[in-house]
């Protein structure tokens, strides 16, 4: 994945979040403590931490277990949207 296009470890575009940038300044900004992480009660993003902090990679492209269960439903949007969004998001990691 290039360097500079803020794309998330788990292949989120930054940029397409309506929270981006003035809520937000991406998760590698904010070192994965995302917003909708409100609503999970965890601290840290699970893919951001594995991917990051456990397995020290820059994306989840080259994880063998691609996608896994870290890669969980954002609770702000309706399922469509969220298959809609893996999709998206499975495509980059893949082809970055």
């Amino acid at each position: 994945m290039k360097e500079g296009t803020n794309v998330s470890p788990c292949g989120a575009l930054c940029p397409e979040c309506a929270k981006y940038p003035a809520e937000c300044a991406g998760c590698r900004s904010i070192e994965g403590r995302v917003y909708w992480l409100a609503y999970t009660g965890r601290a840290v993003c699970a893919v951001y931490e594995c991917c990051v902090k456990g397995k020290n990679m820059r994306d989840c492209g080259a994880c063998p277990a691609l996608p896994c269960e870290k890669f969980t439903k954002d609770p702000t949007l309706s399922d469509k949207e969220n298959a809609a969004n893996l999709a998206k998001m499975l495509r980059r990691l893949k082809t970055e």
